[in-house]
């Protein structure tokens, strides 16, 4: 059979290559370079996506450590601040490039003690409180929640920290135990107050019968010199006797006085106790109270703080009744009256001259709002502090005679639950010095709709 001729090679070896040979490679070049082109396009768009993702994730991250209620920190083990939220800004006034790259000491000293602990637990959270510096100076009470996050070897490589500003928790439950403990004051001086009102109407009416006892003997008194020209002789001596021994004549001149001082006392005692039974009164709702009345009262208990220091000077205008809790209206009186003696006493103790003070108590009406000023002639506050003086536990005076509560708890009782204002102006060195507190209450009540209005009280210079 014969066979069939093996057909010749396209494209014999050695020989040149055709047009068409290369027409085909080159297609198949193409084709490939067009696929590859696809890959790498899918590629990039998988690749776009990731990073958009990625982004999109960061965004919301970021946004959520900004929305975070407190300051979030970044930090590295050895305490070196690498990255925060907005709130850090918010708390303590920094912004984040000037604490970025800094020791986490310079807004929290206690810090390296703290990171020690955080990195010898193995895991979990840790929770502490600490204080925090301001910018502004202001030490800042927190709540710290600290987390590590560790590598595959389980070793450190950064620390997070989220900080809560406990200010206000602090400051309520300070409140609550002033009032607290103003509330056992309260019930205790009205015990005493009444103890001490009924036995001193027992001697007010005793003196009161004397004294009209007195003045029915009175008659008989100035006649007992003319009866006595009546006695004979023994009894007339008997009678010149007894008138000597007993100073007839100075016991009628002094004994009227002496009645009318010890009524006196009694009226006096009996008003203090009544000031001290209209201080104590608790009371839990908005009432219509005259603010004079209540700062009478005020003055009278609080006359032994300025009574060997300064002199008094009321100038009290007519004001309608006050829709306020009166109770709590008096212990503003109280604070800022109790300052006003402090700080004529601290001007008295660093002045050779320790001339009396004058302290000038003064209400008017304006328009809606009643207004009353407590001015002293004291040392007066210094600038650099006038920003801090209703701050909660800020005090200037040395430890145990002040928790710098007594102006944190006025500005919350005027302000955020009367709806008013309490400012001040001071003078502080120089010729002149001294402070004027300037209360301002709505008469008519705090507006319902003013529940989102809170005016902030701030000091400024005279």
């Amino acid at each position: 059979m014969r066979s069939c001729p093996r057909p010749a090679p396209l494209i014999p070896k050695g020989a040149p290559v055709s047009a068409g040979a290369a027409g085909l490679r080159l297609l198949r070049a193409e084709r490939r370079v067009e696929l590859m082109s696809r890959l790498i396009e899918d590629r990039n768009l998988d690749l776009g996506i990731t990073q958009d993702q990625a982004s999109a994730a960061q965004t919301y991250l970021m946004g959520l450590n900004d929305a975070l209620p407190g300051a979030l920190i970044g930090a590295s083990p050895a305490g070196v601040i690498a990255s925060g939220n907005a709130g850090v800004q918010d708390l303590l006034g920094y912004r984040m490039a000037e604490l970025s790259g800094t020791q986490l000491e310079r807004i929290w000293p206690s810090a390296p003690e703290f990171i020690a602990r955080c990195l010898i637990q193995g895991g979990g959270l840790l929770r502490d409180e600490a204080d925090w510096l301001a910018q502004d100076g202001r030490v800042i009470p927190v709540l710290i929640s600290a987390s590590v996050h560790r590598d595959r070897k389980n070793q450190p490589v950064s620390l997070v920290f989220v900080a809560l500003d406990l200010s206000e928790r602090r400051r309520l439950e300070v409140e609550l135990r002033h009032a607290q403990k103003m509330e056992s004051l309260g019930q205790l001086s009205a015990g005493v107050a009444h103890e001490i009102n009924t036995p001193m109407q027992f001697i007010g009416d005793n003196l009161h019968f004397i004294q009209e006892a007195i003045g029915k003997l009175q008659p008989l008194l100035d006649a007992l010199p003319d009866l006595r020209a009546h006695l004979p002789a023994a009894e007339a001596a008997r009678f010149s006797q007894l008138q000597a021994g007993t100073d007839l004549g100075f016991i009628r001149d002094r004994l009227p006085r002496a009645l009318d001082r010890a009524l006196e006392g009694v009226r006096r005692v009996s008003h203090i106790v009544e000031a001290m039974r209209a201080f104590s009164h608790p009371q839990t709702e908005m009432a219509a109270v005259d603010l004079n009345k209540g700062l009478r009262d005020t003055l009278t208990v609080a006359n032994n703080e300025y009574r060997y220091v300064a002199d008094l000077v009321c100038d009290f205008g007519d004001l309608p009744d006050v829709i306020c809790n009166g109770g709590d209206m008096n212990q503003v009186f109280l604070n800022l009256i109790v300052n006003a003696a402090q700080a004529i006493g601290d001007r008295q103790q660093r002045s050779d001259k320790a001339a009396r003070g004058r302290i000038h108590v003064a209400t008017h009406r304006e328009a809606d709002s009643v207004v009353i000023s407590i001015s002293d002639d004291g040392s007066g506050i210094p600038p650099a502090i006038r920003h801090r003086v209703f701050d909660p536990f800020f005090t200037t005076k040395e430890v145990g005679k002040g928790t710098g509560q007594g102006l944190a708890i006025s500005r919350n009782v005027v302000v955020e639950r009367h709806g008013g204002t309490l400012d001040f102006v001071s003078e502080h060195g120089g010729g002149t010095s001294g402070t004027t507190f300037t209360i301002r209450i709505p008469i008519n009540g705090r507006r319902k709709d003013d529940s989102s209005a809170r005016p902030v009280a701030e000091g400024f210079a005279a």
